[in-house]
């Protein structure tokens, strides 16, 4: 009886409210929807904005760990520079090879003293082969140790005979060193070691810099971490035993709010040594209670909002239900007006409401809205051709784009921010010889072929593109697959997202590298003018006075007897016009047109021929000749006789000009497509005008060697396609590059 009861209720309730007023059947739903959505969007809003909170704060976590990395590796780059210079350093060498003490202290002394002061090196070590210590500069009075046990830096740089570094730990704790070994007539006598400390003071420039706080930890066996420095004292007791261990970490752990710390945020990641073993724990330690209490106020605004809009929502849905109802009974009676006696079909009248009424309506206009279809399918099948007609004019538009992107002369290309290139066209296989295949496969090819070629990893295009978004117009140099240099001008444009973020970077590359190598041929072009207008000059002005000072000096001298004192004289006038009329050969042969005779010959055979000729003024001038020859640069295309002519006036020259006793530096390398050779030595005074005039024709002060054919030498060079390149180094140093090109480009006469 109860059930039945109740049945009836129910349908009493479900006829009421089938005949309940419109106005409050949209009312009652939007208020529930509004309500519900409110409450909703409200959670998902505060859940998603705190995860993406966290999120940011892991990745932030995450960069501060790789630039507390960047550092490490900073100052292991910085301390093996240092090592290499001071392994360089001829009195190191020769002290090192003696086992001089007293003379490595003498040499080095006040240089530690500057890097310790200024630059924070905390140590400076001299081992000797077998990584026996030899000289602590940081403690003078501990040495003779074996290290070969925990100090693999220094077994390494002896065995490889090339400079290593990294962290490792030693006698001092754990210190950020750079091991070079140290040769002495191409012999390895020991190694010199830089360092600096790994402890409180490298975290704190970190924490002023970055603003967080930092602690170390050592590895206590393969279970636990033991405290070593921190920047904060308030953290040491943060249980990091209960997340990571020695044993299990490989890779950063970030704890946002943990147990102990709930206001702030930490990052936990592994510090290799040089071996690659986790010998200490890097915690970074950041404050984030201003973010919770910012995340509070968030929640407290967006609930007063939420409860705000329902209330709105309430209002505002029932004056819509009022002015909906009201119009309903117009447009019922319009629509009858418009199709009364039209329809075909009837829609089943629903309940006695203003929607029933409406329903009646409706049926009446089926048969007009039934007449508006045909219209509108017709209109469709229009609209159908038109929609071909308009894609097919679209695809021959795309066709056209990339028949000209495939046929231009130019690198077309567009990478994203993982590296990954989307597109690029095939004119990069006929510059570089890089399939396209091997660009788009290769995520780090965009960074480590083209805008990771010269100058070094170009990061600052890298940045300026897709982290601050601005347009780059560079030009660089790019090694093709051969291993041969070219010059490009990249122009990127980045593509950006409406809320500003990189979406890719579209750009083209322009080979320029014919017309680099015709500038650089109008200049030696230009050069050679030049040099040959000045000698010209000089000729012309010189000639007729010389001749005729010769003349009348040879009859002045050969008309006074020898035992006159003014023969004597006359003699010196006849020995130095003679000594003019070989400057003036010297000024005719520059302009004087040549050709060359081409085969090919050892560069480095040529070199050491030159310098067995000028032996006897070596020896007078006591000058010591450092030859490096590399094996490598050896057969070029040239003309041996010119170029054997050329290097011997270049060499006298340095000779001559080369102070007594000092070095003389002779240098050959081969690079892909031509040799380089390097005379480099000091001078008594060098000025940035005698590099400027170092080729045009002069006199030297040298009473055996007075007359150079510098200018003839430098003609002979750019004859071949060369280049020659002057530096000044230190002072006074001299520093002269010579290029030639493994097969000879004959430049023409002009």
């Amino acid at each position: 009886m109860a059930l039945g009861l109740n049945k009836k209720l129910l349908q009493w309730g479900l006829e009421r409210a089938k005949n309940i007023s419109l106005k409050w059947k949209l009312i009652i739903p939007f208020l529930f929807f509004a309500f519900a959505g409110t409450t909703s969007l409200t959670y998902i809003g505060l859940n998603s904005q705190q995860k993406l909170i966290k999120e940011e704060e892991r990745k932030g976590l995450n960069y501060l760990y790789q630039q507390f990395l960047e550092e490490l590796n900073q100052e292991k780059v910085q301390a093996i520079s240092l090592a290499a210079v001071i392994a360089e350093n001829p009195g190191v060498q020769a002290a090192l090879a003696a086992k001089d003490r007293k003379a490595l202290v003498n040499v080095l002394l006040h240089a530690y003293v500057q890097l310790k002061t200024k630059y924070g090196v905390s140590i400076l070590h001299f081992h000797l082969p077998g990584a026996k210590s030899f000289l602590r500069f940081h403690a003078p009075g501990k040495f003779g140790d074996e290290m070969g046990a925990y100090r693999k830096t220094i077994i390494d740089a002896i065995d490889t005979e090339s400079p290593v570094g990294g962290l490792e730990r030693g006698p001092a704790g754990f210190v950020i060193r750079g091991v070079a070994p140290i040769f002495r007539y191409g012999m390895v006598v020991g190694s010199v070691e830089v360092g600096y400390a790994f402890d409180e003071a490298f975290l704190e420039r970190l924490h002023k810099r970055w603003g967080i706080d930092l602690m170390l930890y050592k590895a206590n066996g393969k279970e636990s971490f033991e405290l070593m420095c921190g920047t904060s004292k308030g953290f040491e007791k943060f249980g990091i035993g209960r997340y990571v261990s020695p044993q299990s970490i490989e890779k950063p752990v970030v704890l946002i709010s943990p147990k102990e710390l709930p206001e702030r945020a930490v990052l936990l990641a592994p510090v290799k040594d040089y071996s690659g073993k986790v010998v200490a724990l890097a915690e970074l330690n950041a404050d984030r209670s201003k973010i919770r209490a910012r995340l509070q106020r968030t929640r407290n605004l967006m609930a007063l909002v939420g409860l705000t809009a329902v209330g709105i929502s309430f209002l505002l849905t029932y004056i819509v239900g009022l002015i909906f109802v009201w119009p309903i009974k117009r447009i019922v009676k319009e629509a009858e007006d418009i199709a009364a006696e039209k329809r075909e079909s009837h829609i089943e009248p629903g309940a006695k409401d203003e929607i029933g009424t409406l329903t009646n309506a409706l049926n009446a206009l089926l048969d007009s809205l039934k007449q508006r279809r045909m219209e509108i399918e017709r209109y469709a099948r229009t609209l159908e051709r038109r929609v071909r007609e308009r894609t097919s004019d679209l695809v021959a538009s795309e066709e056209k784009y990339r028949t000209l992107v495939e046929n231009v002369p130019l690198i077309v290309y567009r990478v994203l921010p993982d590296g990954t290139t989307e597109f690029i066209n095939s004119y990069l296989t006929e510059s570089l010889g890089y399939t396209i295949e091997e660009a788009v496969r290769d995520k780090k090819f965009w960074r480590e072929k083209i805008w990771g070629g010269i100058p070094e990893g170009d990061r600052e295009s890298w940045d300026a593109c897709f982290q601050e978004g601005k347009e780059r117009r560079v030009e660089r140099l790019v090694k093709d697959k051969a291993g041969h240099l070219l010059t490009f001008i990249d122009y990127a444009i980045p593509s950006k997202e409406p809320d500003g973020r990189v979406k890719w970077i579209d750009g083209i590359m322009m080979d320029i590298s014919e017309l680099k190598r015709l500038q650089e041929r109008a200049l030696r072009m230009e050069e050679t003018r030049i040099l040959g207008e000045i000698s010209a000059h000089m000729a012309h002005e010189i000639r007729n006075p010389l001749i005729t000072a010769g003349g009348f000096a040879r009859r002045l001298r050969d008309s006074l007897p020898r035992d006159d004192p003014k023969h004597k004289l006359a003699q010196i006038i006849v020995e130095e016009v003679a000594r003019l009329e070989s400057f003036l050969k010297i000024l005719i042969s520059s302009i004087r047109p040549f050709d060359l005779s081409l085969a090919d010959f050892e560069v480095n055979s040529l070199l050491r021929s030159c310098l067995e000729k000028l032996e006897g003024l070596l020896e007078s001038k006591q000058i010591d000749v450092v030859e490096e020859l590399d094996t490598a640069a050896t057969t070029i295309q040239g003309d041996e006789e010119k170029l054997n002519q050329a290097f011997e006036s270049l060499l006298k020259h340095a000779i001559v000009s080369t102070p007594k006793g000092e070095r003389l530096y002779v240098y050959s390398a081969r690079a892909p497509d031509r040799v380089i050779v390097i005379l480099k030595h000091k001078l008594e005074r060098l000025s940035a005008d005698d590099l400027e005039k170092f080729f045009f024709p002069h006199i030297e002060n040298d009473s055996e060697w007075r007359i150079m054919d510098l200018p003839f030498s430098k003609i002979i060079i750019h004859r071949h396609g060369g280049k020659v390149d002057l530096a000044q180094e230190q002072g006074n140093t001299l520093v002269l590059r010579i290029e030639l090109p493994l097969k000879a480009r004959v430049e023409p006469i002009e």
